[in-house]
């Protein structure tokens, strides 16, 4: 009788520290630090890729989460600061045990943060940064990058320019990582066809009023220009009064043919200019599609969603589906099922490439137009590139 109970009791104290365990397990998410900004010009940038990040998250944990483990991120604000953000990346590995980090906005910034990514063995999945140094030169084991670099920008919109019958380019941005690296591919992508002038403006720059002047002056037919976000929204509304759309032929990199830009601009943004973007809310897509926007629309509270929410949910579905495929979040086994590895996305099938690190995801070209009931302009006729 007295083994008996203490079979019992035995048996009770076994079980009640198995189900501590188990509900340990269960308790214990995978965490994933998100390092983006979500004040400053680029906040509406953030703001919109951790809501793909949120929906992303949402679908994989209703599906049964990662290798029965819930997945949960961790933001942190970048403020477009590379000491930041790199400040948020290290507190987030050492705080909360993040084995992998989706950022940044910026190519400087995503630099920074790669820098942290390769000393702390830690993955770093940059969504939106283009400068080909990200994977070129700096490339290292643990970080990829989620979009076209510099190096496929600059062929698609040498094209563009070689098609709109461009004799003579000029080209304005940033003096920045991602803009020089743009401006060296851009020399070989047009070939014969001469750049006559190269006008960079500090980040941040608020008045364009010289360089709006020096562009006019230059005696090239046709401008690429690569300002983005707030600095273009600033551009297009000092240059309109001067008839500098109609100047020139104007082609625009940054993905500013965005609906973060364009809800921006209105009635103000360039008449039939020609520019990228990664998603529409309009695009007549796949049901797949459809049904990423309808969960963005529900996130965001509105139809009219922003194209960087395609970036933060096809970052968290890499990474999710590698952990997967590893079987594991330890940092060297998901950089091994990353490699090569290819995802099903609104936009159909991306493929991360083993050795460079860079996807090979389409993206939208065309020209921005008036549209009939509506003050904002909407891309017309959509191409979608790869």
């Amino acid at each position: 009788m007295k083994n008996w109970k203490f079979g019992i009791a035995g048996g009770v104290a076994v079980l009640g520290s198995m189900l501590a365990v188990s509900h340990a397990f269960a308790a214990d998410p995978i965490k994933i630090g998100v390092v983006l900004p979500t004040s400053g010009g680029l906040a509406s940038y953030g703001l919109t890729m951790i809501d793909g990040v949120k929906l992303a998250v949402q679908e994989i944990n209703d599906a049964g989460g990662i290798n029965g483990r819930q997945l949960e991120y961790v933001a942190r604000d970048s403020q477009t600061n590379p000491n930041v953000a790199s400040a948020a990346a290290k507190e987030l590995i050492s705080k909360e045990g993040v084995k992998a980090i989706i950022g940044a906005v910026s190519s400087g910034v995503t630099l920074a943060v790669s820098e942290v990514a390769k000393q702390e063995k830690v993955v770093l999945f940059a969504p939106a940064a283009r400068a080909k140094s990200i994977t070129g030169e700096k490339l290292h084991k643990y970080v990829f990058q989620g979009i076209k670099t510099t190096d496929d920008e600059a062929r698609d919109l040498a094209n563009i320019l070689k098609d709109q019958g461009a004799k003579k380019v000029c080209m304005t941005g940033y003096d920045y990582a991602y803009t020089t690296d743009l401006f060296e591919a851009m020399k070989s992508e047009l070939g014969n066809i001469p750049i006559t002038g190269e006008f960079l403006v500090k980040l941040g720059t608020n008045d364009f009023s010289t360089l709006i002047s020096q562009l006019q002056a230059n005696e090239c037919d046709a401008v690429l220009g690569a300002l983005f976000s707030g600095g273009f929204v600033a551009f297009a509304k000092q240059a309109k009064p001067f008839g500098f759309f109609e100047s020139k032929k104007v082609v625009w990199a940054a993905s500013v043919a965005s609906t973060e830009v364009t809800t921006q601009l209105k009635q103000d943004y360039p008449e039939g200019m020609w520019a990228g973007a990664f998603d529409f809310w309009y695009y007549d897509g796949s049901e797949a599609h459809k049904k990423f926007q309808d969960g963005i629309a529900k996130i965001e509270g509105t139809k009219e969603t922003g194209m960087y929410a395609l970036n933060g949910y096809r970052a968290m579905y890499f990474i999710a589906e590698a952990m997967k495929k590893a079987g594991s979040d330890d940092p060297d086994a998901v950089v091994a099922a990353l490699e090569g590895l290819t995802i099903e996305t609104p936009l159909g099938p991306v493929t991360m490439d083993a050795k460079t690190h860079r996807v090979d995801a389409a993206e939208f070209y065309g020209p921005v137009v008036t549209v009939a009931g509506s003050d904002v302009k909407r891309m017309s006729p959509i191409n979608l590139v790869k």
